[in-house]
């Protein structure tokens, strides 16, 4: 952060704002340690040092502090101008994580030059591509360390390091003792599979999340109840893995059966994606009318299985939907288990397939038929790097795909904040005087929207029995 606003930020600090959160660091002159702003230690203002991210406070030679944990903290989705395309890299660095991704690939796909990269990466985070992947790789080894019993060695190839040796050295590095002596200052209970804790800020509508995605799983992928979801991951000549998330204490618990490590870093981060784990709720409009109270944006775990849920789901029940997709998935999927566990169908089998047989109108087969060829081709790509206004101009190109659906898919596949589908059914019922409000921010007004009808609709069936 710029010297001359170092004040302000202290500030910031000694009121503990949460909307700061994920946004700055800082760190104690005297004790070495780094903190998030809502950390509740109380160090001497001239003792405070701030940074732009965590890699920049670990660079400079400070630890990461045990009480507010700024290592394994929520990201930030708070991004503007130049910093959007440090938001990308980002996200990018998630998507294709485990595929030694270099600065210079990262550079190509994002359109600029490596050194550009660099200056943009210096100039919002206060370090270097390289440094930043260092670190998430460090900071994803320690929480394997401290949280499973897995071997180092397999952990330090999990999380992206290609040498022994060098995992070795940056762990010592930056937290000053190997990973073997870290491994011994901490307690696993012995238990089958993994389990990982990824840290949310409160406050988190957990209920309202499931209760969304429950009413829009896809048959046979995955299963949501009251309490957990579980997703369906296939494995190559053994049983699918599994994976289970349920909420407790601001931390989303992941679960992990039959998955091998090096699957983790990519897994991880479509979770963080599916249920909006790097947002930060301070940072929505104080609106008297909508009261956001932790509500989240449900994402997608795979965004061409959404998409295609989401055309099915035009103009019809979430119910129908459900048992059309169910079809989906059932004929032209591929059956993993006997207990009805499937993988969704490919673009490449859904491109030419007999979708009116279903019992979908030839217009909506014809829009699925469409939008799986372009996205087995190519020519459509759905995902949170791509260019939005782009994007939404592919999709509302083919026949039988709406401004309603164009708007859905943006929310939840492509991570467009401000989608608002304003033909929804449930948006013609609710009157929304404070739109403008929300610029910016319009998919979480969405699912307030949507969360708020769904409750009066549950109080007018509960006054009626």
């Amino acid at each position: 952060m710029r010297t001359q606003n170092d004040q302000n930020f202290k500030k910031i600090i000694e009121r503990r704002d949460p909307r700061y959160d994920g946004r700055l660091y800082w760190g104690v002159t005297t004790t070495r340690i780094y903190c998030r702003p809502i950390c509740p230690a109380r160090p001497k203002p001239e003792n405070i040092r701030i940074f732009k991210s965590a890699t920049a406070a670990e660079k400079a030679g400070y630890r990461p502090c045990l009480r507010c944990r700024p290592d394994l903290a929520p990201g930030s989705q708070r991004w503007e101008g130049t910093g959007v395309s440090v938001a990308r890299a980002l996200r990018l660095m998630d998507e294709r994580a485990g595929e030694g991704l270099t600065v210079e690939e990262l550079a190509a796909t994002l359109g600029m030059s490596d050194r550009h990269l660099r200056r943009l990466f210096l100039e919002h985070l206060g370090a270097s591509p390289v440094e930043i992947m260092i670190n998430r790789r460090l900071h994803l080894a320690r929480q394997l360390i401290g949280e499973t019993r897995q071997p180092l060695t397999e952990i330090a190839f999990a999380a992206g390091f290609q040498s022994i040796r060098r995992f070795n050295e940056a762990f010592q590095e930056l937290y000053h003792k190997p990973p073997s002596a870290f491994r011994r200052q901490t307690t696993q209970d012995e238990a089958p599979g993994l389990q990982l804790h990824l840290a949310v800020r409160e406050p988190y509508d957990w209920p309202s999340m499931l209760r969304f995605l429950r009413g829009h799983q896809t048959y046979g992928v995955e299963r949501v109840d009251e309490t957990s979801y579980t997703r369906f991951i296939p494995q190559k000549d053994q049983p699918p893995g599994q994976v289970r998330v349920t909420f407790q204490d601001g931390t989303l618990i992941t679960e992990f059966q039959n998955i091998r490590l090096p699957e983790l870093r990519p897994l991880i981060a479509r979770l963080r994606h599916l249920f909006d784990a790097d947002h930060n709720p301070h940072d929505l409009p104080q609106s008297s009318e909508r009261l956001a109270h932790g509500i989240r944006i449900p994402g997608c775990f795979d965004a061409f299985e959404t998409a295609v849920g989401i055309v099915i789901s035009q103009l019809v029940s979430t119910v129908h939907a459900r048992q059309m997709l169910r079809k989906l998935v059932s004929t032209y999927g591929h059956r993993l288990t006997d207990d009805e566990i499937f993988t969704f169908p490919k673009a490449a089998v859904l491109q030419s397939a007999e979708l009116e047989t279903l019992g979908l109108t030839r217009q909506k087969a014809e829009a699925i038929r469409q939008l799986s060829a372009q996205v087995s081709e190519g020519g459509l790509v759905l995902s949170r790097l791509a260019d939005l206004s782009e994007t939404r101009k592919k999709l509302a190109a083919i026949p039988g795909i709406g401004p309603w659906t164009v708007e859905w898919i943006a929310m939840r596949c492509l991570g467009d904040a401000d989608a608002f589908p304003r033909t929804d059914l449930m948006m013609k019922r609710t009157e929304v005087r404070d739109v403008e409000l929300w610029t910016s921010q319009k998919s979480y007004l969405t699912q307030i929207l949507w969360r708020d009808y769904v409750r009066s609709k549950d109080a007018q069936k509960g006054g009626k029995t």
